[in-house]
């Protein structure tokens, strides 16, 4: 068994001899023989967490705010435009009229009037 496992050890370090000569190779051919790079033929950069760059970050917040400021600019004008023509139509809908509100105010006044004079009544009662 560990005949086996030498062999396999045998061949993978064939392997890796084989693909450093091959990275070797390719460095000089791309004549970046100097630079620094990782086990994985790439070179080491900073690493950033976020998915976006500070360069596309900006260009993204440019074009929210010039799109924020278009639908400003169209909602102002809109509003300018209709507000000319609804100003009679702004005013509070589904409100009571000054007639509505004094037979209300006179209907609640007579409600009260009744339910007083039948306490009156009550205790007068109660006291007899």
């Amino acid at each position: 068994m560990t005949n086996g496992l030498n062999e396999v050890i045998e061949k993978l370090e064939q392997q890796r001899e084989a693909i450093e000569r091959a990275l070797t190779a390719l460095r000089d051919v791309g004549g970046s023989e100097g630079a620094v790079t990782t086990s994985a033929g790439r070179r080491p950069g900073p690493v950033r967490k976020g998915g976006m760059t500070p360069e596309g970050r900006r260009r993204l917040s440019e074009a929210l705010k010039k799109r924020w400021a278009a639908k400003r600019a169209a909602s102002a004008v809109r509003s300018k435009a209709t507000s000319k023509a609804t100003s009679k139509a702004t005013k509070k809908s589904g409100g009571m009229t000054p007639e509505g509100r004094k037979r209300l105010s006179d209907a609640l006044k007579k409600r009260w009037a009744v339910k007083r004079a039948a306490a009156r009544a009550q205790t007068k009662r109660a006291g007899a």
